[in-house]
């Protein structure tokens, strides 16, 4: 109930309309001044409540009105009416009388609903007695029969769907014409009339207020209709006592122009059970009718969900004192309707993959439910279908979430594709779950140095002792070139030039060969930049006979210092797995310390990466680190729990650091000394290397 508090202080309803249901309430009773108390209007067998579960309730039920009876209690309750219903009821009523009822309603949603009733009551044929010219007691006449019937057409319809504003949304008005005739004894009378039903929705499918105006008509035999205004009010709770219970407790108080004031207290109790449910009902009223009786009620209900439809089976007990007792009893079949769970949609706003660390992902959120919307969450799914995270709130969802690439404990997640799962429920416990969006979390590639050389004999290129470039050496040229643009867009190509130690000759247009070289090297940059490349990137240089790559003592050896290399510099992006094959093959090289850097780049790539730190532990070890070795291989067992070689080494050699916290230091190599220094904390990724103290690794010494 507290919950509803701020609800409640939150409500601004218009005083016009509650001003115009007070007059309205106040009209029959400015009426009664023009009758004589009971039996003064006709057609009476109007005030016959129709159905079990609103007998049950003690008649308090305006404010309920949920079902196909709102074509008798009010209206405009047809709209809460859910698919396509039909009620028919049988009741026992007092001395023997019959009533029979069928209602039906058709829910159009945004369209409002409409409905149809019919209601017969029949006495059976019976002794007529006769009576002599002074009135008394003349013996027994013929048989008589006396019956009555109503037939109703209805339509409801929510205001705010033609009106803007939050009084029209909580508003549902309806109006309810009936024919209705009666035969006594071959004497037949009809008539017609009205009933005008208000709904006011205070707390959505949970607070109500109504005001019903009914058997606003024509006389029957010169007599008014029995002529009611009636307030109601009801608050439906669900989840009251248990999980999928639902409590409803109303209050009608009725006025009617030949009976007066009267009021009716109701309660419904409802427990679900999968498919199937059971209601509880009882009711008190009280009030001028039948010489101020007052009556306590009860009732019962059973519910089935099949495949196709709802039925739900309903008794009540009505008893009237020395009138003696009646029975009511009412199925219900619910066509479709079923509640609409919320729809959700969810997607990246700019593309699916997003760099851990320093970038984060963009959800965009939207949900629509035809009820408000109580609660929201979020959960991050691995490739696996493992939960890595969830976020939740109340109310409505944000319309965007941004993930920042961590778990539940706060770390980045191994790279990999995951998927956002959003989730909505509303107040009716309906959940609507939108189509996973897919994101790839990738770590950021590390960016590293590179030179890589590429060389052309220079006898393709050049004939002996000239600059020129041949025209053979135009196709060895252009595969070179292609290579590199494949591999290494957008490069800085060095050229140089070299040559053989063989003087140049006297007549010579060079002085020497390192002139020769630098003008071998500016024919094929001039070449490249004839051929589209951005001159901005190249450069030339004539090195001579300074750099040979063999002895100038044979003519094979001097043909292999005479060549032109291209070589090719920048930054390129890694990722983890090259830099730590790059680490590997230094280490088969037995450079170690070469190996560490590589390595340690990888953490900082991929910092959950448990095969990064165990190979740098193993380079610790060799670099004799032994203290910065023992923090890595647990940092790679902290992301890798299921090493048991690696955690066996630890509790031997290093059982004080499984007992630890987890380090939360990066090392990184001492570049001056072959020792290492701490440095700062890693964070996240998975997989494992080789295990110290296995074959082909160090122990620890």
């Amino acid at each position: 109930m507290f919950h509803l508090i701020p609800q409640l202080r939150s409500l601004r309803c218009p005083v016009i309309i509650f001003a115009g249901m007070f007059i309205l309430f106040l009209c029959p009773f400015s009426l009664q001044a023009q009758v004589n108390g009971p039996g003064t209007t006709g057609a009476n067998y109007e005030k016959i409540g129709m159905g079990a579960r609103a007998a049950g309730m003690g008649e308090a039920f305006t404010a309920v009105a949920d079902d196909a009876t709102a074509m008798y209690w009010n209206p405009a309750g047809l709209v809460l009416a859910r698919g396509t219903q039909f009620s028919l009821t049988h009741s026992e009523w007092l001395q023997g009388v019959t009533d029979e009822y069928f209602a039906f309603s058709q829910n159009l949603q945004r369209d409002g609903a409409f409905g149809g009733s019919l209601q017969y009551l029949g006495t059976g044929t019976f002794a007529g007695s006769l009576e002599d010219s002074q009135g008394n007691y003349a013996g027994v006449g013929n048989n008589i029969s006396a019956s009555s019937y109503i037939g109703t057409a209805a339509y409801a319809q929510r205001l705010g769907n033609w009106f803007a504003g939050d009084i029209f949304r909580a508003s549902i008005v309806g109006i309810e014409i009936s024919a209705l005739g009666q035969n006594v004894s071959n004497v037949g009378n009809s008539g017609v009339a009205f009933n005008i039903g208000y709904i006011f929705e205070a707390i959505h499918r949970t607070l109500f207020a109504t005001i019903v105006v009914t058997d606003l008509g024509s006389d029957i035999q010169t007599f008014a209709e029995p002529l009611n205004a009636n307030l109601g009010g009801s608050l439906q709770l669900r989840n009251f006592l248990l999980k999928d219970d639902q409590n409803i407790l109303a209050l009608d108080a009725d006025g009617y122009i030949d009976t007066g004031f009267g009021f009716k207290l109701g309660d419904e109790y409802r427990l679900n059970f999968g498919r199937n449910g059971v209601a509880l009902r009882a009711g008190y009223r009280a009030g001028a009718s039948l010489d101020t009786v007052t009556n306590l009620t009860m009732g019962v209900g059973l519910y089935h969900k099949f495949d196709d439809f709802d039925a739900g089976l309903d008794y009540a007990y009505v008893p009237y004192g020395i009138l003696g007792d009646t029975h009511r009893i009412t199925l219900n079949i619910i066509v479709g309707g079923n509640p609409i769970p919320p729809r959700v949609w969810a997607a990246p706003m700019s593309g699916n993959a997003f760099v851990l660390g320093p970038d984060k992902m963009l959800i965009k959120i939207s949900a629509k439910s035809e009820s408000p919307i109580t609660k929201w969450k979020i959960n991050i799914l691995d490739g696996s279908g493992t939960l890595v995270r969830t976020i939740s709130g109340k109310g409505y969802p944000p319309s965007r979430y941004e993930w920042d690439g961590k778990n539940k404990d706060g770390e980045l997640v191994p790279q990999g594709d995951y998927s956002v799962n959003v989730e909505v429920t509303d107040d009716e416990d309906l959940t609507g779950r939108a189509i996973p969006a897919a994101v790839n979390a990738k770590w950021v590639p590390k960016k590293v140095p590179f030179a890589y050389t590429y060389g052309v004999s220079g006898d393709l290129l050049f004939d002996s002792g000239k600059p020129d470039l041949l025209q053979r050496g135009y196709d060895a040229i252009q595969q070179v070139v292609t290579q590199i643009r494949k591999r290494f867009p957008n490069s800085v190509i060095q050229i140089a030039g070299h040559t053989d130690n063989v003087k140049v000759a006297p007549h010579a247009t060079f002085k020497d060969n390192q002139e020769l070289s630098l003008l071998r090297a500016q024919s094929v940059m001039a070449y490249l930049i004839k051929s589209g490349m951005n001159p901005n990137l190249l450069g030339a240089v004539g090195y001579g006979d300074t750099k040979p790559i063999a002895p100038n003592d044979t003519p094979e050896n001097r043909a292999k210092n005479r060549r032109v290399e291209l070589v090719v510099s920048g930054t390129i992006e890694v990722t983890a797995d090259e830099l730590i094959g790059e680490g590997q093959k230094l280490m088969t090289a037995k450079d170690y310390k070469g190996a560490l850097t590589d390595f340690l780049k990888a953490v900082e790539s991929d910092s959950r990466n448990a095969k990064a730190y165990h190979l740098a532990g193993d380079c610790y070890l060799i670099l004799g680190g032994k203290d910065l070795a023992v923090q890595a291989y647990v940092k790679s067992l902290k992301y890798d729990p299921d090493n048991k070689a690696l955690r066996d080494w630890l509790t031997q050699y290093a059982p004080e650091a499984l007992a630890a916290p987890a380090p939360s230091s990066e090392v990184k190599p001492d570049v001056k000394g072959g020792r290492t220094v701490q440095d700062a904390p890693p964070s996240s990724a998975p997989a494992a290397g080789p295990t110290p103290g296995m074959p082909g690794m160090p122990a620890l010494p």
